[in-house]
């Protein structure tokens, strides 16, 4: 299984200028984590071939939230969900 992680960043305005480099670090450097360590043993599960996007986001209250961008079958969707579960990620609201 291929696990892709995005990023989606967080668009510079003159409220949030000061938060804006942090925010977008903070983004890259979760998705880097996820991909190469926290997620890496997903890549082993049956089917092997399937393709998974995950976006990071922040939401309106400045927290970090994921979400599953394709379709994935149940069994790998609750996996997903139980790792990011023990990373204390939580999905998008």
């Amino acid at each position: 299984m291929i696990i892709t992680i995005q990023t989606t960043p967080v668009i510079e305005n003159s409220e949030n200028r000061l938060l804006f480099k942090i925010f977008n670090q903070k983004l890259l450097e979760k998705a880097a984590e996820l991909q190469h360590f926290s997620l890496r043993h997903l890549e082993y599960v049956d089917p092997i071939f399937d393709d998974v996007v995950i976006y990071l986001i922040y939401n309106t209250k400045n927290q970090m939230r994921w979400y599953i961008a394709n379709d994935v079958t149940p069994e790998i969707n609750a996996l997903i969900i139980k790792e990011m579960r023990k990373l204390a990620m939580i999905t998008r609201d």
